[in-house]
C-alpha cells in the first residue's frame, strides 16, 4: 500500500493519547490555532471564511473546535463553510481505500428542515452539485442530515439514479440513525475504490463506534487513474431552492478529523466527557414534583404485574442506571405471537392535576415499540399511544421517553399505566425502569 511522505500532517502536536504510537495515521486536524487552515493542504477555501470561528471551553469538545455559522435563509453554497484538501499538498498519495474520522455537535434546538452536506471523501474531479460520474471522471461520498436529523451518506457514483448524488442511509441492522440537537457524535466513514469492471466498492460507516452503514457493491471508476485523493470539509443546507433554506442563524461544531490507513475508533479521551454531558442533554427537564410508580429501586408505589403470553421478570437487574446498576427493572420479551403487557397500579389520580408520564426504556434492538394506555377498575380511559425509537433510540442505553398527559385525552381518574405490545410479532427484549407521574 502507498505510503505517506514524512511524519503525519496537521496538528500533529495535539494528537489524541490513543493514536501517538499508531503507525497508519496520516493527518490530524484538532483546530488548535485560528489559522487551522494553513495545515489542510486546502487546493481552495475555507469560503466564507468569515461564517468558521475558533471556540474554547464549554461549546469545545476539548481545548477548541470549530464552529461553523449558517445564517438565517442561506442554503446551498451560500450558507456554512466550505474548502477542498489536496492529498498531494498533504504529501499523501492518492489512496484506493482510507478511513475518515471527526466529531460534530449541533446546537441546542438546532432545525434540520430538509436536509444539509456534511464533510466526505471524494477522488477525481470529486463530483457534486448535479454532475452525475461518468466513470472516469471523479466521484464523492459525503455524509449528510436529511429531515429530523437523519444521517445518509450522499454518494456521486456512476450508477446513482439520477444527476444528484444517491443517499443510502444509515441504517445498518434495520436501525436508522439520527442526530439529536445538543451533543457530540463521532462520524467515521471507510471507502475502498472498486476494482475497474467491477461493482466491489465499499463504503463503511460507524457512528460513535457502532456501525451505522455497510455498502460493498459500488462502482465510482472505470479507471484506475481515479483514487482517493481529496477531503471535502462541506457543510451547508440544500438542497436547490429556498425549501431548504436555514429559519434562523443556527451553529454546528466540529473537532478532531483523522485520516488513517485503519479503522481509527472514538477518540477515547473525550469519551467520559462527552457522555456525562450527553445525558443531561438528553433528559427533559423534570418538573419538582412526581408521583413514582416504579422507582427501579424497589420503592414503587401499588402493585406490578403482567399478564397474557409474554415473558417478563419483574425484578430484572437492569444494565447500568444513570452510572449505577438498577436490581429492580422489568425485563419484558415479546417472541412470535406473544402478546402481552404489564401493569403499574396505585391510588386513583386525577388526570388534569398530572403533566406527563415518564418512562426510562433500554431497547437491545431497534424494533422495540409499545403501546401507554391508562385504566380504572380494569377498564381503559381515554387513548393509547404508541412508542417507538424509530426517532433514534439509543440501542443498549437508557433513553427516556416523556409523554403529555394530555395526548391521552382522560376525564377524570385512573389507577393503572399498562405497557402493552403493539401487535403479534417479535420485537427484541427491552427493559423498563423510572416510571413516574409529573406534576
Amino acid at each position: 500500500m502507498p505510503r505517506f511522505s514524512g511524519a503525519i500532517t496537521g496538528d500533529r502536536g495535539f494528537l489524541e493519547f490513543d493514536l501517538k504510537t499508531r503507525k497508519d495515521i496520516l493527518f490530524f486536524s484538532g483546530f488548535e490555532s485560528e489559522s487551522w487552515f494553513s495545515s489542510w493542504g486546502l487546493a481552495w477555501g475555507p469560503e466564507p471564511s468569515d461564517q468558521g470561528s475558533i471556540v474554547m471551553g464549554s461549546e469545545a469538545l476539548e481545548r477548541r473546535s470549530l464552529r461553523v455559522k449558517y445564517p438565517k435563509g442561506t442554503f446551498s453554497s451560500g450558507g456554512g463553510l466550505q474548502s477542498l484538501t489536496d492529498f498531494g499538498k498533504l504529501g499523501l498519495e492518492p489512496r484506493e481505500s482510507i478511513y475518515l474520522r471527526y466529531y460534530v455537535r449541533f446546537e441546542p434546538g438546532f432545525d434540520f428542515v430538509k436536509g444539509g452536506k456534511l464533510p466526505g471523501l471524494a477522488g477525481g474531479k470529486g463530483n457534486t452539485g448535479g454532475h452525475k460520474p461518468s466513470g472516469t471522471d471523479g466521484w464523492s461520498a459525503r455524509a449528510m442530515w436529511r429531515a429530523d436529523g437523519k444521517i445518509v451518506q450522499y454518494v456521486y457514483h456512476p450508477g446513482q439514479p439520477g444527476d444528484y448524488g444517491e443517499d443510502f442511509e444509515w441504517n445498518f441492522g434495520g436501525c436508522p440513525r439520527f442526530f439529536k440537537p445538543g451533543r457530540w457524535y463521532c462520524l467515521e466513514t471507510y471507502v475502498q475504490m472498486n476494482t475497474p469492471g467491477k461493482k466491489d466498492g465499499v463504503i463503511r460507516s460507524w457512528l460513535d463506534g457502532e456501525m451505522a452503514l455497510e455498502i460493498i457493491h459500488l462502482r465510482f471508476r472505470d479507471v484506475d487513474s481515479i483514487k482517493i485523493d481529496k477531503l471535502y470539509f462541506e457543510t451547508f443546507f440544500g438542497g436547490g431552492d429556498a425549501s431548504w433554506a436555514t429559519p434562523r442563524d443556527q451553529f454546528a461544531y466540529f473537532d478532531d478529523f483523522v485520516l488513517a490507513e485503519n479503522y481509527i475508533g472514538p477518540n477515547m479521551g473525550v469519551e467520559l466527557k462527552k457522555g456525562k454531558e450527553q445525558q443531561e442533554t438528553d433528559r427533559v427537564p423534570i418538573p419538582k414534583t412526581t408521583l413514582e410508580y416504579f422507582a427501579g429501586d424497589g420503592s414503587f408505589r401499588g402493585r406490578t404485574s403482567h399478564w397474557s403470553d409474554g415473558i417478563y421478570d419483574l425484578d430484572a437487574e437492569a444494565p447500568v442506571l444513570d452510572g449505577k446498576l438498577s436490581a429492580h427493572s422489568v425485563e419484558v420479551q415479546l417472541p412470535d405471537g406473544k402478546w402481552g403487557g404489564v401493569q403499574f397500579g396505585g391510588e386513583n389520580q386525577k388526570a388534569s392535576e398530572i403533566a406527563a408520564v415518564q418512562l426510562r426504556v433500554l431497547p437491545t434492538g431497534c424494533d422495540v415499540e409499545f403501546r401507554v394506555r391508562f385504566e380504572l377498575g380494569g377498564k381503559q380511559v381515554g387513548v393509547e399511544k404508541a412508542v417507538t425509537g424509530a426517532r433514534g433510540w439509543q440501542v443498549n442505553q437508557w433513553n427516556e421517553v416523556t409523554l403529555p398527559m394530555s395526548a391521552f385525552g382522560i376525564q377524570g381518574t385512573f389507577d393503572r399505566i399498562v405497557i402493552n405490545s403493539n401487535g403479534p410479532k417479535s420485537v427484541s427484549a427491552f427493559y423498563l425502569d423510572k416510571i413516574q407521574l409529573l406534576k
